[in-house]
């Protein structure tokens, strides 16, 4: 699938000629994200925001493009207390940022799009703990853990309908694959300590609800 999807995105971008005729579609976005593994920068259901980029080109007949997408999402947040009973709060965090083709079908009012993106995925982890600074006023202490860089790639599918305002509404679903991602486990004996294991492919369930504005008609 990997290789059918670089060889699909090389053979539009050589094809220049066909994109003289494209317009642009954008759309902001919100996201909410359901992983499928658990695995160590994502405990549950997460949500964020994102916007899409589709270059519309002149191939099959004018509904094949070359979609560009960027998310940023947060996976929620849980606290714990130090030995001497500081709350210490983590955040997780995503990133995303993925391009591919995109085929749309539809009428004047409703559209169906389906696609595969490819791209860079970023997890970690923010630390925030409290202290008292040389001033003797409360402060906290900010640092970032587990930062993850993975290579995924997702398949989506989506409508997008006209409701007579300008922008469509658009509404997307995607299944998101990430390769390599470290996990952690818990030790029994040792609830405070995550030991590593063996890399893991992650799987997600991402649904997309925004807004799309069509440019250079």
């Amino acid at each position: 699938m990997r290789r059918l999807f670089v060889v699909v995105c090389v053979g539009i971008l050589a094809l220049n000629s066909n994109m003289a005729n494209a317009q642009w579609t954008i759309g902001p976005h919100v996201v909410i994200s359901t992983p499928e593994t658990d695995f160590a920068n994502i405990e549950g259901t997460g949500g964020g925001f994102g916007f899409k980029a589709i270059r519309r080109t002149g191939m099959a007949g004018g509904h094949l493009g070359l979609r560009g997408d960027f998310a940023f999402m947060t996976f929620g947040k849980r606290q714990e207390f130090d030995i001497i009973g500081r709350r210490i709060e983590f955040r997780n965090e995503g990133y995303r940022m993925t391009f591919g083709p995109e085929l749309t079908a539809g009428t004047r009012k409703l559209r169906a799009y389906a696609g595969v993106n490819g791209g860079l995925y970023y997890f970690r982890v923010n630390v925030r703990s409290p202290f008292i600074n040389s001033g003797g006023n409360p402060d906290s202490f900010f640092e970032q853990r587990e930062n993850n860089w993975a290579l995924g790639w997702n398949f989506g599918v989506g409508l997008q309908y006209d409701v007579g305002l300008g922008p469509w509404l658009d509404i997307g679903f995607e299944y998101q694959t990430m390769h390599n991602l470290p996990e952690r486990i818990r030790d029994d004996n040792n609830p405070d300590d995550l030991a590593p294991i063996a890399d893991v492919t992650a799987h997600e369930f991402t649904f997309k609800v925004g807004v799309t504005f069509f440019l250079g008609h």
